[in-house]
């Protein structure tokens, strides 16, 4: 989804939408999908931003009763989003990004400089 040329939301974030629906926590459908909990917050923070309204809305409390809800725009969202895949689908057959390449683009990679030696994670007398 787009809006003026700006991109909003795609599968990840129709898959992302859902665990909140479902979860009722960011962090659950972050879990669901294979993302960290920060990307998958920076993703609905730039949706939010692009399409100028808020999606989920914070859920007071304390334990299970904290968590996250879709606002209104959220749903209507979510429920354009599902439409348009089940139409494509439909036309077309099962499409788009598969599971693993969705959870894939939510991890975090690791940037090292070139012509630096890349040291393994679990060495601490090498890393600086």
């Amino acid at each position: 989804m787009e809006r003026d040329g700006r991109f909003v939301v795609g599968d990840g974030g129709l898959k992302l939408l859902l665990g909140v629906l479902e979860h009722g926590s960011l962090l659950g459908a972050a879990k669901e999908i294979g993302w960290s909990y920060r990307h998958a917050w920076g993703y609905l923070k730039q949706a939010e931003a692009a399409l100028g309204a808020p999606l989920t809305t914070p859920r007071p409390g304390k334990g299970a009763s904290r968590g996250m809800a879709l606002t209104e725009t959220g749903r209507l969202v979510l429920e354009q989003l599902v439409a348009v895949r089940n139409r494509i689908d439909d036309a077309v057959g099962p499409s788009g990004p598969t599971s693993k390449d969705i959870a894939a683009r939510g991890r975090r990679r690791r940037r090292v400089a070139e012509g630096q030696p890349q040291t393994p994670r679990g060495d601490w007398r090498t890393r600086r």
